[in-house]
């Protein structure tokens, strides 16, 4: 069996990735982790306790590894303490998480940027700065620094990812709304253009890019290049047997109104450019990314199952109604 490290906690891409790989006949697992998130699930696994930002991280060179995922880098010190404490002759693919905030879109063009698109750059001094600032600067040298060691790697850069398990809730803020208001405010009728990736097609291309054939090279793994609040509201309508009203909130009055794009107003980009092209994707890899309505559909069913939880992420329901009121008015 090949020795297989994943550097990161089961919390949601980590959570549906070991489900996938938990009984894999080719790879033996070792998990790599604080022990802090759901440290009780898959106990049948190998398991080094320990924080990769500390000198905890000493703890993986005393076993030899076939392949590392790493789920959890944010800081380029970070991934060169790994890549310092191991024996990169026997290793034979690294697998890095990384993200398609990583492109600069003050360059963006109409059609969905590919892999080779211009990239933020990242200062010495936003290396070591806290998160989430700089996050997506720090990403790039990380991926700069991979691209330097001399190891074989696969870098995966998804959208916002969404399924099982997300803690997030940003996309569920929305199939929440659906099924419980019959008013739905929605920041510029909800056209703007993203790009999603859905968690069993990360965890598939996590899987292939252990094996697959190409080498030291990047992947946008989006399940949609141009998804929309529109288009998941639309399909969850659909699915869920609901017709809210909807009730259009400019750009113009959610600035005023001090809304914050993607958090407050979860989702919401004021523009059209973060789209990234799945072409690489789809030409290299073997996988069927999943059906849109399918993966929507799945994500509900989850949620179902949990009993409809209150949102975590977004603006409070006070503030909803407020700003509905402020543009149903007379």
């Amino acid at each position: 069996m090949q020795e297989l490290l994943i550097i990161g906690g089961p919390n949601f891409i980590g959570r549906n990735l070991l489900e996938q790989l938990k009984n894999h006949p080719q790879y033996s697992v070792t998990l790599f982790n604080r022990g802090k998130t759901n440290a009780t699930l898959f106990p049948e696994l190998k398991r080094i306790v320990g924080d990769r930002n500390t000198n905890d991280i000493q703890k993986i060179g005393q076993q030899n590894w076939d392949y590392i995922i790493d789920l959890s880098c944010y800081y380029p010190a970070s991934l060169d303490a790994v890549l310092s404490n191991i024996n990169k002759t026997k290793l034979k693919r690294y697998i890095f998480i990384s993200t398609c905030s990583v492109y600069d879109n003050s360059h963006k063009s109409e059609q969905p940027t590919p892999e080779n698109g211009s990239l933020l750059s990242c200062s010495e001094t936003q290396k070591t700065t806290p998160l989430p600032d700089a996050y997506g600067e720090k990403k790039v040298a990380c991926e700069t620094l991979l691209a330097q060691s001399g190891v074989d790697y696969i870098s995966l850069r998804p959208g916002l990812v969404y399924g099982a398990y997300d803690y997030t809730d940003r996309l569920y803020y929305w199939l929440y709304q659906v099924q419980h208001h019959q008013e739905l405010l929605l920041p510029n009728c909800g056209s703007s253009l993203f790009s999603i990736t859905y968690i069993d097609d990360l965890i598939q291309s996590i899987v292939e890019a252990l094996s697959i054939s190409k080498h030291n090279t990047i992947y946008n793994v989006m399940s949609q290049e141009c998804a929309s609040i529109k288009k998941i509201v639309d399909t969850a309508c659909f699915l869920l047997d609901k017709n809210p009203n909807r009730i259009n909130a400019t750009a113009d009055f959610l600035n005023a109104q001090q809304i914050a794009e993607w958090t407050t107003m979860p989702l919401w980009i004021n523009g059209d450019y973060f789209t990234f092209s799945n072409q690489k994707l789809k030409t290299d890899f073997k996988f069927q990314l999943k059906g849109w309505t399918e993966s929507i559909a799945k994500t509900i069913e989850y949620y179902q199952s949990l009993g409809w939880p209150t949102p975590n992420y977004g603006m409070s329901e006070k503030k909803r109604i407020e700003l509905i009121n402020l543009i149903v008015a007379p």
